[in-house]
């Protein structure tokens, strides 16, 4: 009971200086009295004075910062650093290296928490590559430290493009190695951590085969928005099968090897939609082939659309921390084929949502794909387990279990 009050008395300090998921774990803290603080770039309270007047803008612009609305958390609980955001970006475009960049940014973001705000706080909470200084602060002041690790082990991750490198010596190019400077600040927040959260099993191992205490990891998978993210009214008739991609269209995550899939099988009456940030470089590398459509990135409130309109996910990525869109076609009532280097057998069992297939192993993934295509059957099947599978994901239970391993390892 003494746990449980500690942590529903608002003294949790959360810090992520970009995006990613750490908007919903700030609701969620907050949703169960646990929030203090919460620190980031560039954020907007939707339930502020400046989230109303976010609503007053030109749609164009409201478009730009829908992504940088937090919702569910006051606007007195937020702090946030945009003039360091700003510099960041416009450093990017300028084509400045992105890690060079977000690790500077990163350092700084750290350094400019307060100290009375680590003081006042009982517990913190940061995530992978943007929390080696809150990691030594906290086991400073004698506060337990919780890393979310988002992607998998670093050098795992390097291990595995090397091979893909030698497999598509033509994408070679497109792929960046960790720089030595970011690798050691990720392994001091390792050895720091009091404990690290991971989203995926798969996160998990990787973890604990390069070194770190199997006790220290959590698998908390993420959540989905069960409302945003659901099947259509009614199922469309089938005149071309479509398979989609989502997700950065690169070599991490299999763009290489579904191409020579496709290529392979050339189906007939299908297409194969592949949707996200593409380079110049990388979209070079694509050949034109029949049903194959570029369509590159897409703003994120046409997403559950374009699900809804697509009938088998395929994303056939070598190295995920999680891969949120799995979850999201789920919910919209699709089938999956992924890898087990994803969190898809954390989600899914194979055979029953969709497919779990070895990463890289192209002959598996033409068989996921043709069972589909060959059988629309199984579709519609899977595409009812997948939804019941995903109804176990919410953001709600996501919070549920943060709560819980606050309330155990603190």
């Amino acid at each position: 009971m003494a746990l449980q009050a500690t942590f529903n008395c608002k003294m949790v300090l959360l810090a992520h200086p970009g995006t990613q998921y750490s908007y919903q774990l700030a609701r969620q803290l907050a949703r169960h009295g646990s929030l203090y603080q919460f620190w980031t770039g560039f954020a907007l309270s939707a339930e502020g004075a400046q989230g109303q007047f976010a609503r007053l803008l030109p749609a164009k612009f409201q478009r730009r910062i829908a992504n940088r609305l937090v919702r569910g958390v006051e606007a007195s609980r937020l702090r946030t650093m945009p003039g360091l955001e700003w510099k960041a970006l416009k450093r990017i475009r300028r084509h400045e290296s992105p890690q060079k960049v977000f690790h500077e940014r990163n350092r700084i973001f750290q350094e400019r928490i307060p100290v009375y705000a680590l003081e006042r706080a009982n517990a913190l909470v940061g995530f992978d590559t943007s929390s080696w200084i809150i990691a030594e602060r906290a086991l400073k002041l004698g506060k337990p430290f919780f890393l979310d690790q988002s992607i998998s082990h670093p050098l795992a991750n390097q291990s595995i493009m090397q091979r893909v490198a030698r497999s598509y010596p033509e994408w070679q190019k497109t792929i960046q190695p960790r720089l030595p400077e970011v690798l050691d600040c990720e392994q001091r927040e390792y050895q720091l951590a009091t404990m690290i959260i991971a989203a995926s099993s798969f996160t998990r191992r990787t973890l604990i085969s390069h070194g770190v205490a199997p006790e220290k990891i959590v698998v908390n998978p993420y959540g989905v928005d069960l409302e945003l993210f659901h099947p259509p009214a009614q199922r469309r008739e089938r005149t071309r099968l479509r398979f989609l991609f989502l997700g950065s269209v690169d070599a991490r995550k299999g763009a290489p090897l579904l191409v020579e899939a496709w290529r392979r099988m050339a189906m007939k009456n299908a297409d194969l939609l592949l949707v996200g940030p593409v380079t110049d470089e990388e979209r070079r590398l694509i050949p034109e082939l029949p049903g194959l459509k570029v369509m590159g990135k897409l703003p994120h409130r046409e997403l559950p659309e374009l699900l809804r309109q697509c009938d088998v996910l395929v994303f056939p990525s070598y190295c995920e921390g999680f891969a949120q869109v799995l979850l999201e076609a789920m919910a919209s009532g699709m089938p999956i084929i992924t890898t087990e280097a994803t969190a898809g057998p954390d989600l899914i069992t194979d055979g029953v949502e969709g497919k779990i297939i070895p990463s890289g192993n192209l002959d598996a993934l033409i068989d996921a794909m043709r069972h589909f295509a060959g059988q629309p059957e199984e579709i519609e099947k899977s595409a009812v387990a997948a939804r019941r599978s995903a109804e176990r994901f919410s953001w709600d239970a996501y919070g549920d279990r943060w709560q819980q391993i606050l309330r155990e390892h603190a």
